[in-house]
């Protein structure tokens, strides 16, 4: 009813506006739209001492939907600490219209988080715990696997591009700059610029960008109860992955060749020198004949699609190569840039000259730094680091062979030996064959066999009542 006209009619309320999420800065395309470290994260606990003095409760995200980086909101509330059987309860903290759960992005993941961590560390009746002194890890297992286990949101952002204002709401970054109209304490703009460089603390960062190159190959299959299959797979991703590597090789000879240098593999460790010179040797076979101008070109012909096929191989194995196709992609982009720098050197050359420039060597410039523009966007990268990449091309003075190309066959080959050194502890003491005890016989393999155990059946003597035959 309205109480103002009297009119009963059914009146529907005026539409609510939808609140704009303070994350959404408008550069949502200038970062990964997934998160690249976390499948996890959470926030401080704390405990109301208005309804029950020994509980504590927090909010955390979780990866629910890892193709499309679909995140659920938790709510945990664990009861009765000091009872031996209390009460942990579990709650979907962000539904939909219906009151079913709603799985939200990375970044509006961090935007609830920080929204309900906020209020709840505001709030007079609320205080934060000493969770990890009160409430042991080894003594506690579930708080240990919703709580220890996860890393703080404001980490996990940070680290994946996110920043905080002095209201605690999260704006993105590119490349260490914020890009937001808000105030921002100082104390957190540093945490968010050197988020990355402090990362290599966390385990599940340092697991991909470190030491653990080749980890996910061996997850599965180094475990002391491996099948044949399982070894016999591990070889046939070596074979794949050494492939690969070796075309790197051939990829950074190239590279060598167009900066007109010949260091061979003096930059590269993680391997003895006996095992280098065959390395190095495999990677000459693989490298196309070439000059000091053709080098790039072919390299993109030739040698990157070798690189493409042995990752397709090893995907087709159950290996996780998406860090792998990661770093062939930016060999491509390296080498078009490569390609593009080498031409505007003819080019300068043409201008200078009374007969001017040529036409097709202006339109192959074009081309080459397209194409890397367009290979660089699809690797998440900002206008920002291709505008310094096109300043790659025309300075004079750049370094020829970036450090990153013979880093990645040092931390391939250090992880390699790393990894099987592993493996084979792991499987130390569990091959050993077992023998059959003698009284065990083998299948029967035909019908003489067969007649012959009868024979022996029949002759031994019956047990007597009462006892085990």
């Amino acid at each position: 009813m309205n109480w103002f006209t009297g009119n009963k009619k059914d009146e529907k309320p005026a539409p609510r506006e939808r609140e704009a999420e303070s994350w959404n800065d408008g550069l949502s395309t200038a970062l990964p739209a997934k998160a690249q470290f976390f499948d996890s994260m959470r926030t401080d606990a704390y405990q109301n001492l208005n309804l029950v003095e020994n509980h504590i409760e927090f909010w955390a995200a979780l990866r629910v939907d890892p193709a499309e980086d679909k995140w659920r909101v938790m709510h945990y509330m664990i009861f009765s600490l000091d009872r031996e059987d209390g009460k942990f309860v579990a709650e979907v903290h962000v539904k939909d219209s219906n009151g079913k759960p709603k799985d939200v992005t990375f970044a509006e993941a961090v935007s609830h988080l920080a929204r309900t961590d906020y209020v709840a560390s505001n709030l007079n009746d609320r205080a934060a715990e000493e969770v990890d002194a009160k409430y042991p890890a080894d003594k506690y297992p579930e708080i240990k696997a919703h709580y220890h286990d996860l890393e703080h949101y404001k980490g996990v952002a940070n680290i994946e591009g996110i920043a905080f204002n002095e209201h605690n709401e999260p704006y993105r970054r590119v490349e260490g700059k914020i890009f937001a109209d808000a105030t921002f304490q100082r104390s957190e703009v540093v945490k968010s610029i050197l988020a990355v460089d402090g990362a290599r603390d966390v385990p599940q960062v340092k697991a991909k960008i470190e030491g653990g190159i080749l980890s996910d190959i061996f997850t599965s299959h180094a475990d002391k109860g491996a099948s044949l299959d399982q070894l016999l797979n591990i070889g046939k991703v070596l074979i794949a992955m050494d492939q690969f590597a070796v075309q790197v090789g051939a990829a950074y000879l190239a590279a060598q060749v167009a900066a007109g240098k010949d260091d061979g593999f003096e930059r590269i460790e993680g391997l003895k020198p006996a095992e280098k010179k065959k390395i190095l040797e495999q990677a000459r076979a693989a490298l196309p004949s070439m000059s000091e101008e053709t080098a790039a070109k072919k390299a993109l012909r030739d040698i990157i699609p070798e690189m493409n096929e042995q990752l397709s191989q090893a995907e087709a194995l159950g290996v996780h190569v998406e860090p792998f196709q990661k770093f062939a992609a930016e060999m491509e982009l390296y080498f078009n840039l490569v390609h593009a720098s080498k031409n505007r050197s003819r080019l300068m050359q043409d201008v200078m000259s009374p007969s001017n420039a040529d036409g097709n060597t202006i339109t192959d410039i074009v081309r080459s730094v397209d194409q890397a523009q367009k290979k660089f966007f699809d690797l998440g990268g900002s206008q920002e680091q291709m505008d310094k990449l096109k300043a790659w091309v025309v300075s004079p003075s750049k370094d020829q062979i970036p450090g990153w190309v013979p880093g990645f066959l040092t931390r391939y080959y250090t992880s390699r030996g790393k990894i099987m050194e592993k493996v084979q502890q792991r499987r130390a003491g569990a091959t050993q064959v077992k023998v059959l005890p003698a009284e065990v016989k083998p299948p029967i393999a035909d019908e003489h066999n067969e007649g012959a155990l009868r024979s022996q059946q029949a002759a031994k003597p019956k047990a007597a009542p009462g006892q085990n035959p």
